[in-house]
């Protein structure tokens, strides 16, 4: 079944169907705001990441086993090994799943279920800031934590847009 994904031709629409696709899902599943973000679907999130890899494993898995993976973060490492992506846009890429990852599962134990949507809350950012391990000085624990969010997101959605926007390449 993987080797039939691989040998299937490239659709020529498949980069911009794929930007498409995820403006979309931007716009109506993660609804982000001044003070509200989706780390699954939101600008710069999980998505970004995950449709960054599959797009380029779909390009060039063909006969690539290390493409050929289930695991984004091995794929990734398939990408920069393959020479198919700089080591920086794969660190930044991976760094910033990891960092993804481990909030949406801080987020699943402080709520008690599964939940992707970060409200910028000041005592529930402190609070979530603080289960991540953020110090309380020299700054505020949530101040720090946002700025790391931003800065990760903001880099991801670069990446994510010169891979995958239609007219950036």
């Amino acid at each position: 079944c993987r080797q039939l994904v691989f040998e299937r031709p490239i659709p020529e629409d498949l980069q911009s169907e794929i930007f498409r696709l995820r403006r979309r899902m931007e716009a109506e599943i993660a609804k982000e705001g001044e003070t509200s973000f989706n780390i699954k679907t939101g600008r710069g999130g999980l998505v970004d990441v995950e449709f960054i890899s599959q797009y380029l494993q779909l390009l060039h898995g063909k006969g690539r086993s290390s493409l050929q993976q289930p695991n984004t973060l091995q794929v990734l490492d398939g990408l920069e090994t393959e020479g198919l992506m700089p080591p920086e846009d794969a660190t930044i890429l991976c760094d910033g799943y990891k960092f993804l990852r481990r909030l949406e599962n801080k987020l699943r134990l402080l709520h008690d279920h599964s939940i992707s949507e970060l409200s910028a809350n000041r005592g529930y950012l402190r609070k979530l800031a603080r289960t991540l391990g953020y110090p309380e000085r020299p700054r505020r624990p949530e101040e720090s934590f946002l700025e790391d969010y931003r800065r990760i997101t903001d880099k991801v959605r670069e990446i994510f847009e010169r891979y995958l926007r239609p007219d950036a390449g």
